[in-house]
C-alpha cells in the first residue's frame, strides 16, 4: 500500500480527445499499452490463423463437414446470380439451383458420414464432365448471400476436386482475418494476458473445425469473438488514441457476425446487453457514445444488425426444408430431450467433428473444458456482483435459449438443435471472464505464468484433435494407430506436411504468447497506479 501511495504521488489526469481521463506522470503520458506493434501482431496472427485453419481444411475429406454439399451449392449459385432456388417440389427453405455437375457430385461424396468406422477411401473419384448443367439441391437456399458470394468465387474458375478445397480455403481466410483482428485488439490492451487466455479458451477445436469448413457459422463464431473482444476493450480500457481503429474493427466484426445466420442478430443483442451490464464506468460509456468519431461506425453497426434481423424475418432463412417433424412430439418432450442431451451439446461445443461422428477422447474434452473453466473461475473469483451475474446469465442463456428456439419451431422443423449452434453465445463466457479478472488487477506476473502454461495446453489439445480427425478418415475410428490401411484416403497435400505445418504454427503461437506475457510483466508500476487512479475517478463520478 505504501508503494502504491508513493507511486501515485506525482500522478495527475488530463482529459483526452475522447473525454476520458488519461494518466500522466510528471507531465508525460504514462505508457498505455504493452508496446507491441498492433499491425505486426495482426499480420503474424493472420498467417498463423490461416495455417491452422488450412490444416483443418486439408485434414477432412470433401464434404466431411455437416451440410457442406448444401453450402457449396448455395455459394456456386450466388456467384452465378441465382439468389432464389426453385422450391416448387420441396418444403420452404429447400430448393434446386441449376449448377455445374460438380456440385451434384458433392452430394455423392459422403459415404463415410455417420459411420465413424468407415474410412474415407470409400469416396468415389471426382472425374468426368463436371460442367454439365444439373439440378442441385440445397436446404440453405434462403441463407444470407454475403458469405456465399465470397467463398463461391473459386467455383467460377475451371472446375475440379480442387474447387472444393479452394472454397474451404477462402472460408478459412475470412475467419483468419477475424481472428487476426481479434488478436490486434487484444495485444493493445494494457493488461492483455487474461483476456488472451479467454480468447484461446473460446477457440475450441470445434470452432476451428467449423472455421475451416464451408459454412457461414465460421464467420458467425469468429465475428462474435471479434465483436465481444472489441466492445469489452472499449468499455474496460477506453483509450482515445485507439478509438477510431477499434470502431472500424467493430464494423468489420459486426458485418460478418450479424449477417451470417438467422439467429446472429439475437446473439448480437444479447452480447450488447451483457457488455453494458458489466461496464466498469457508465460515465465512460456515455462519453464513448458522445464522441463524434464513434457515430458513423456505430450507425453502421446498428444498420448491419437491423439488416440481418430484417433479412431473417423477411426471407424465412430459418426454414429447413429437409426436416420432417415428428407429429407425436410435444413441448414437454422437447424440453426433456434437450435437457437430457446437455452433455452431448457441451461435447459439440468442445469438439465433435465430421457429421457428428468423430469424437475426441474424454481426457481431451476435460482439457478443453478445463481451460475455459480456469479462466471462468478467475472471472467469478475476482469480479464484482455484476460480473458474476453476467457470467451466470451467459451460461444460463447458452442452455436455455436453444430450448426456447426449439419450442418455437419443433412443429415445423422437428428436434434439430446441435450444440455448435450456440457457440457464438457460449464463447462469450471465457472472454468476458478474462476481462473481468484482468480488471481486478491480479499481479501480471501471475497472469503471465498462467497464460504461458494454459496456451501450451491449448496447443497440445489442438494438435491431438486434428490427429484424431485424420486417424478417423484414414483408418476409421476403430482402426490401427501405428499403421495405415491399404488404399487409405489421404489429404490432397502430403500428410506429413499437414501435420508439420499445423504443429509448427502452434509452436510459434506458444513462443509468441510467452514473449508477450513477459512484455506485459515489464509494464511500469506507475502505469498500474495510474490505472487504479483513473478507475477510482471514473467510479466516483458514476
Amino acid at each position: 500500500m505504501r508503494r502504491s501511495a508513493r507511486s501515485t504521488a506525482n500522478l495527475h489526469h488530463a482529459t483526452g480527445r475522447l473525454g476520458l481521463s488519461v494518466p500522466y506522470n510528471n507531465g508525460q503520458a504514462v505508457k498505455q499499452t504493452t508496446g507491441i506493434d498492433a499491425n505486426k501482431a495482426f499480420w503474424i496472427s493472420l498467417v498463423l490463423a490461416f495455417l491452422v485453419l488450412a490444416g483443418w481444411s486439408f485434414a477432412s475429406p470433401h464434404m466431411a463437414s455437416p451440410d457442406e454439399p448444401a453450402h457449396a451449392a448455395k455459394a456456386a449459385a450466388t456467384v452465378r446470380g441465382e439468389f432464389m432456388a426453385d422450391e416448387s417440389e420441396f418444403k420452404a427453405g429447400r430448393g434446386t439451383f441449376v449448377l455445374p455437375a460438380l456440385f451434384q457430385r458433392g452430394w455423392e461424396l459422403g459415404c463415410f458420414a455417420f459411420h465413424p468406422d468407415t474410412p474415407a477411401n470409400c469416396v468415389p473419384a471426382i472425374e468426368g464432365d463436371l460442367d454439365t448443367p444439373s439440378d442441385v439441391q440445397s436446404h440453405v437456399a434462403r441463407y444470407n448471400p454475403l458469405y456465399y458470394a465470397l467463398i463461391g468465387i473459386p467455383s467460377l474458375f475451371p472446375l475440379s476436386e480442387w474447387t472444393f478445397v479452394a472454397m474451404r480455403l477462402v472460408s478459412a481466410a475470412i475467419n483468419a482475418v477475424l481472428i487476426a483482428l481479434t488478436m490486434r485488439v487484444l495485444v493493445q490492451l494494457r493488461r492483455p494476458t487474461l483476456p488472451l487466455l479467454g480468447a484461446f479458451a473460446a477457440m475450441t477445436p470445434m470452432a476451428l473445425f467449423i472455421g475451416s469448413s464451408m459454412t457461414p457459422q465460421g464467420p458467425e463464431i469468429f465475428g462474435s469473438l471479434l465483436v465481444t473482444v472489441t466492445l469489452l476493450a472499449l468499455v474496460f480500457e477506453p483509450q482515445a488514441d485507439l478509438l477510431r481503429s477499434r470502431a472500424w474493427i467493430l464494423v468489420v466484426g459486426t458485418a460478418f457476425f450479424a449477417l451470417a445466420r438467422g439467429l446472429s442478430p439475437v446473439y448480437m443483442f444479447i452480447l450488447i446487453v451483457v457488455v453494458l451490464a458489466v461496464a466498469p464506468s457508465y460515465r465512460a460509456v456515455g462519453e464513448l457514445l458522445s464522441d463524434r468519431r464513434f457515430w458513423l461506425p456505430l450507425g453502421l453497426c446498428a444498420g448491419l444488425t437491423v439488416t440481418g434481423l430484417l433479412y431473417t424475418l423477411l426471407s424465412g432463412s430459418l426454414a429447413l426444408g429437409v426436416v420432417f417433424p415428428d407429429p407425436t412430439l410435444t413441448g414437454r418432450d422437447v424440453v426433456v430431450q434437450m435437457v437430457r442431451n446437455t452433455d452431448y451439446y457441451f461435447e459439440q461445443i468442445l469438439g465433435t467433428f465430421g457429421w457428428g461422428d468423430t469424437h475426441l477422447p474424454m481426457w481431451v474434452l476435460v482439457l478443453i473444458g478445463g481451460t475455459a473453466l480456469l479462466v471462468g473461475t478467475f472471472g467469478v473469483a475476482f469480479s464484482a456482483w455484476r460480473g458474476r451475474v453476467a457470467l451466470a446469465g451467459v451460461l444460463l442463456l447458452s442452455l436455455g435459449l436453444p430450448i426456447l428456439v426449439q419450442l418455437a419451431s419443433f412443429h415445423e422443423a422437428g428436434l434439430v438443435w446441435q450444440g455448435k449452434y450456440v457457440l457464438p453465445l457460449a464463447m462469450m463466457a471465457p472472454v468476458l471472464a478474462g476481462f473481468l479478472a484482468a480488471h481486478a488487477r491480479i499481479g501480471e506476473h501471475v497472469n503471465g505464468a498462467i497464460l504461458r502454461v494454459a496456451v501450451a495446453v491449448v496447443a497440445f489439445y489442438q494438435v491431438v484433435a486434428i490427429t484424431v480427425n485424420l486417424h478417423r478418415y484414414i483408418n476409421g475410428a476403430s482402426g490401427p494407430w501405428f499403421e495405415i490401411i491399404p488404399d487409405a484416403w489421404m489429404p490432397m497435400i502430403p500428410l506429413a506436411l499437414v501435420l508439420a505445418v499445423f504443429v509448427a504454427a502452434w509452436v510459434v503461437v506458444v513462443v509468441l504468447v510467452r514473449s508477450l506475457s513477459y512484455r506485459a510483466q515489464e509494464w511500469p508500476e506507475e502505469s498500474s497506479a495510474a490505472m487504479s487512479a483513473t478507475r477510482a475517478t471514473s467510479s466516483s463520478a458514476d
